[in-house]
């Protein structure tokens, strides 16, 4: 979908945060008056701040063309040598300031660092504290958003915030954090943009100040991008109400309009996203904004696509055509993956041919922005398997898959691109892989049909919010109407004597019945708060019990295994054949593994989770003093404190045990140095990684894991499956590497 994400430019907050001092018209400036100033030799300090005003007063014209940038350095230049000659270090300062505005107005904003540094230098000394705030903000300026430049902007600006605030110019600081704001929001920073601006809508607050549209738009961005929908929709809803009462009119309403159809994209909400798109486009070809319209009618076909219109939403694509061709990378992309699925929907193949190859070139373009090519690769992927050319698929599924882990998609595409590898895996005959794609397809899909439902629901529980306070506003508009006709009618009766008096005993009357109901609902009240207050008592009671029980359990089972541990220790002294007593040295490793985590559960609080940080650093001890390692093997633990389910942790702790017991006995013969690594991660998704590996010998060049029948094997094997996890051993020259990869499963902390 395209974004269209915009904020306020530098040229913007600075016109309306650092107002020039200048005092003189547009119309009189021209450049007959400027070369007459120049011409005038004085280098008093009232000709020094004409010079300023003369060149700030060029910069500001509405379309600021060559000439007028070329005047205003001009004024800079006579500034400085004016300055220096005097020894004027204030003028020499706003002269270099001047110069720094100049390069910015004229699109090259970084060549004026070195003058905006000057300028803060000078001002910083000699400046009043409103021409040290434009130095730091016109220095900000010169660094772009690109990730290294993003937090020395962003450190300026602030500093910059923290001088008005200082000075009590509480609107300029509250700007200027709205921009800090935006710069955050679109650099995938939400948690530090949304602080940022919740400080700029507490100062616009308190000041009264009412144009918030701009704020609260920005604000929905952020809560959208953070996975907040709920918030996001208000934010962005209160975004339209603003702007529509206070007449918004500029480019701003097309983003707040989009951001409004983008929530409900998001959700399947076609029908509401496509009144908001098309809002947003008739507002963009108000403005004669080509590049708007352009976007806004690409969303329009995408949403009319989804709802299987898709001859509209054809004629919605070639109507883009017509504007002019398309250079965006995002939206090339978007364009022809548009009219493919249409075309491939309508059953015409032959005429999503030439889009197909259009990105087939694209894709091996080797374009940097890695988006909107993996959303290529996944569209020539569906058309080649459309056209029956499975064999064709391998290897755009190969780099889509690579680059996954540089660009992580969003869950949708996710799960498309693993049922698109389970399609080709399924033609070409590798079932293995076909089985282990659709089992991680059907994973992202539920999740995928899990979070649009709980959207969705969150928008009919918004939707519901905002009607019942409609009807609150409707019922409190009648009840005032009703209080004026009673004024009214109190006036009318004022006069009357009698009139009065039988009112007022009627309205005494009525408030001690008042006053007996409400004592008699106070006394049924009490006692219902009693006896839920006894109810709550015997609940906690029933909850203590089930606690003390639960940990006996785990006390009495950890108690069981360790006698079992010792009774096969006792066996194997009587055994003098090899494989029997390492047979049972493997069992005592893998019934230790489950003790271990029943001795942890009875001394803690949460009876259903384990800490697999301090799990895997305890067993893993264990097993090095088991194999008198020494210091021939190093062992290097790089796990995260995640708590895992009893269910889920058992396998893994088992799975845990078998890898590392192989390692420390194959991996490295006849006394061989070596390191084990064990690493335990998880990814945003709530997938969990466990990877095991050595740099020992490796496993035979012939060895196949899927037909091992050891022991060891088939219990790491059969415990994945019982994880649902993926399981994977790789061997090399470089030693053995085996990765689990399973979804962490939801657990009750008091369960």
């Amino acid at each position: 979908m395209h974004r269209y994400i915009t904020y306020s430019g530098l040229r913007a907050l600075v016109t309306c945060l650092l107002l020039p001092v200048c005092t003189l018209a547009q119309s009189d400036i021209n450049i007959h008056h400027a070369n007459a100033l120049l011409r005038d030799g004085k280098t008093d300090t009232t000709t020094i701040a004409r010079l300023l005003h003369t060149g700030e007063a060029f910069l500001d014209k509405p379309e600021s063309r060559e000439e007028d940038m070329t005047m205003a350095f001009r004024m800079a230049e006579q500034m400085e040598i004016r300055s220096r000659q005097t020894h004027y270090f204030r003028g020499l300062g706003l002269s270099k300031l001047l110069r720094a505005k100049a390069f910015r107005e004229s699109g090259h904003a970084g060549q004026g660092r070195q003058s905006s540094e000057e300028a803060l230098q000078l001002l910083s000394t000699y400046g009043t504290v409103l021409e040290k705030a434009q130095a730091v903000i016109e220095l900000g300026g010169t660094y772009t958003n690109d990730v290294k430049d993003l937090p020395r902007k962003i450190e300026l600006y602030q500093q910059g915030a923290d001088i008005f605030l200082h000075n009590g110019n509480e609107q300029a600081a509250a700007q200027l954090k709205e921009f800090i704001g935006d710069l955050l929001q679109v650099n995938n920073d939400y948690p530090r943009a949304l602080e940022v601006l919740e400080q700029a809508l507490a100062i616009y607050k308190k000041n009264g100040y009412q144009r918030l549209q701009g704020l609260y738009s920005i604000m929905g961005e952020a809560y959208h991008g953070s996975n907040n929908f709920v918030q996001s929709l208000r934010y962005n809803l209160l975004a339209v109400a603003t702007a529509e009462k206070l007449g918004e009119q500029g480019p701003l309403m097309t983003t707040i309009y989009n951001r409004v159809g983008l929530n409900y994209y998001s959700v399947h909400y076609y029908d509401q996203a496509l009144d908001y798109f098309r809002k947003a486009l008739a507002h963009a070809k108000q403005l004669h904004d080509t590049a708007s319209t352009r976007g806004m009618l690409l969303n329009i076909a995408d949403a009319l696509r989804h709802q299987k219109d898709y001859r509209s939403s054809l004629d919605t694509l070639k109507t883009v055509e017509k504007l002019g061709p398309v250079t965006w990378e995002d939206e090339i992309v978007q364009m022809e993956v548009g009219y493919l699925k249409n075309h491939i929907a309508l059953h015409t193949l032959h005429q999503a041919t030439p889009h197909y190859e259009k990105l087939q070139k694209y894709v091996e373009s080797g374009s940097k922005d890695l988006k909107p090519i993996q959303t290529a690769r996944l569209a020539i992927i569906f058309y080649l398997q459309k056209a029956g050319m499975f064999s064709n698929t391998a290897q755009y599924i190969s780099d889509y898959q690579r680059t996954m882990k540089e660009v992580p998609m969003p869950l949708v595409q996710q799960a498309e691109g693993e049922y698109l590898a389970f399609r080709t895996d399924s033609a070409l005959g590798h079932l293995t892989a076909a089985i282990t794609h659709y089992q991680y397809f059907k994973s992202l899909s539920d999740s995928v049909t899990s979070t649009n439902q709980s959207k969705q629901l969150d928008v009919l529980r918004l939707q519901f919010e905002t009607v019942k306070k409609d009807k609150d506003i409707e019922l409190l508009t009648q009840k005032s109407k009703l209080q004026e006709i009673s004024l009214q009618k109190g006036r009318v009766f004022r006069n009357v004597i009698m009139g009065s008096i039988c009112m007022l005993l009627l309205i005494l009357a009525l408030l001690y019945n008042r006053y007996r109901l409400k004592k008699k609902n106070a006394l049924r009240l009490e006692q219902q708060q009693e006896a839920i207050n006894t109810q709550n008592e015997l609940l906690k009671k029933l909850v203590d019990e089930k606690e003390w029980l639960l940990k006996e359990i785990h006390h009495r089972v950890k108690n069981n295994l360790q006698i079992i541990i010792s009774l096969l220790n006792t066996q194997s002294q009587y055994l003098d054949n090899a494989d029997a007593i390492a047979a049972i040295k493997n069992s005592q490793h893998r019934m230790f593994a489950m003790s271990l985590i029943h001795q942890r559960l009875y001394h803690t609080d949460n009876l259903g989770a384990i800490d697999m940080n301090w799990y895997i650093r305890e067993l893993t001890g264990f097993m090095q003093e088991s194999f008198d390692t020494r210091s021939d093997i190093t062992f290097c633990i790089n796990s995260e404190a995640i708590l895992l389910d009893v269910v889920q942790a058992i396998p893994l702790g088992l799975i845990l045990n078998e890898a590392v017991s192989n390692a420390i006995k194959y991996a490295f013969p006849h006394n061989r140095n070596g390191t084990i690594q064990i690493t335990f991660k998880k990814d945003s998704a709530q997938y969990c990684l466990l990877t095991i590996s050595d740099d020992g010998v490796g496993l035979q060049a012939d060895f196949l894991p899927e037909e091992s029948d050891s022991l060891g094997m088939s219990l790491m094997k059969g415990l994945s499956d019982q994880l649902e996890a993926s399981f994977n051993i790789q061997s090399s020259q470089e030693g053995v590497s085996v990765q689990i990869l399973f979804l962490v499963k939801s657990f009750n902390a008091n369960h």
